[in-house]
């Protein structure tokens, strides 16, 4: 069971997580941003910055969040 030890913030919409299994994801938001309305709000880099997690989620506020498995799918592995 893959859990989330921390999460970097990148530019360009990017959340860098590392995962208790030492792999690194890259998860474009980006992506998600522009295909959902109610996350238009992560294109303001402050509250981009502020993310979260708690679990096998990620967060931002009620309306902007990620299941690990959605990242897992969407995402990408980082040498």
């Amino acid at each position: 069971m893959l859990k989330i030890v921390t999460i970097d913030p990148k530019d360009d919409s990017i959340l860098r997580l590392y995962l208790d299994n030492n792999s690194v994801i890259d998860f474009d938001v980006k992506a998600e941003i522009e295909r959902i309305p109610c996350y238009k709000s992560l294109y303001d880099k402050a509250l981009f910055n502020a993310v979260q997690f708690k679990n096998k989620r990620v967060y931002w506020n009620d309306q902007c969040d990620f299941h690990l498995d959605q990242i897992l799918e969407r995402g990408r592995v980082v040498n």
